[in-house]
């Protein structure tokens, strides 16, 4: 019997110093030291870290660091032009980084723990003819506004009388595709990645399926906050001082698309190029998570998705458009 005792007490001292094991690097980097290429599963990794360790890292702005609030919008343009001839996307990512434990078929969780964002963002609208964004008519020409953040970091004011609430998120955070796919980094998929899902601030937690050793995390797309549908391609487009996210590997979690939480919702996703076609995906979604986590049929699960989830365009501009689905958590005792 005390044999059984000191193994139990054992046991659970093991348990509770587990966490104080995890490690907090810091990474930061230079605008010259960004990834601005196509997500690949054979990206050298820039950071190694343990399952359950924290990263505290920065991001740069789009362009390779190069958008400014005082740059023309022609000057924008001009720089994006002459990025995508040289074959690059206009994310400048940080990472990636390699979770060592992490194997194809575990599901990477990532919590955000911290945001500081930067002093100042941008937003801008590109004109009818480029055929970019929600409403692509009646906009002859492009558009750059500059924004900038109050003191404290929690307005902006956007015009005189219109005071814009800060609240951070990334846009971007992505993990490696499947071996032999190179995928644009302004797409979402499975893969998570330009998801533009302005719920995942501080507090939240993304759950993304692992499809190489080691996962190769990625972040970019710094937005000082952003409505449902960044409807006009760009949100505040912003760079971020520091974020600190936290990585576990998730063994006893099988996913295929990514999952999201925060404190009061669960969030389930579909992409697609169709608009009514990423509805249905995030329908399904949010069927299965309800059959898997609450043990419900196919048919219950269904019409509580009609009772009590509430669907949202995350986005309309991202090459695959974006629905999720917001599953509150009060429905379940």
């Amino acid at each position: 019997m005390l044999f059984i005792l000191c193994t139990a007490l054992l046991i659970a001292v093991v348990l509770a110093a587990k966490p104080c094991e995890a490690k907090t690097h810091s990474f930061f980097i230079e605008k010259e030291q960004a990834y601005n290429g196509m997500l690949r599963a054979d990206i050298p990794p820039a950071l190694v870290i343990e399952d359950g360790d924290s990263v505290v890292f920065n991001t740069v702005m789009l362009m390779g660091g190069e958008l400014s609030p005082e740059m023309t919008f022609d000057e924008m343009l001009i720089l994006r032009g002459e990025m995508k001839e040289k074959g690059i996307g206009v994310y400048a990512f940080t990472g990636p980084f390699l979770i060592n434990g992490a194997e194809p078929g575990d599901t990477l969780e990532v919590r955000v723990k911290r945001i500081v964002p930067g002093k100042y963002a941008v937003t801008h609208i590109y004109p009818d003819p480029m055929g970019i964004g929600g409403l692509p008519e009646g906009f002859e020409k492009g558009f750059l506004k500059p924004l900038f953040l109050s003191e404290d970091k929690k307005t902006i004011e956007y015009a005189p009388g219109v005071t814009l609430q800060v609240r951070p998120f990334l846009g971007t955070m992505a993990v490696a595709p499947r071996p032999g796919e190179i995928l644009p980094p302004a797409v979402p998929g499975y893969f998570a990645g330009n998801i533009d899902n302005r719920e995942l601030v501080v507090g939240s937690t993304l759950y993304i399926p692992v499809n190489v050793p080691g996962a190769l995390f990625m972040a970019a797309d710094a937005h000082a906050l952003q409505g449902d549908g960044e409807v006009s391609i760009a949100a505040a487009e912003t760079y971020f001082e520091e974020v600190e996210l936290q990585f576990v590997v998730r063994k006893d979690m099988k996913l295929h698309y990514p999952l999201a939480e925060t404190s009061t919702h669960w969030i389930v996703m579909g992409f697609h190029q169709d608009l009514d076609e990423a509805m249905k995906m995030a329908i399904r979604e949010a069927v299965f998570f309800l059959m898997r986590e609450k043990s419900l049929s196919r048919e219950e699960a269904y019409s509580l998705c009609s009772l009590a989830v509430d669907f949202h365009v995350t986005q309309v501009v991202d090459g695959d458009k974006g629905i999720h689905g917001m599953i509150p958590k009060s429905i379940f005792s």
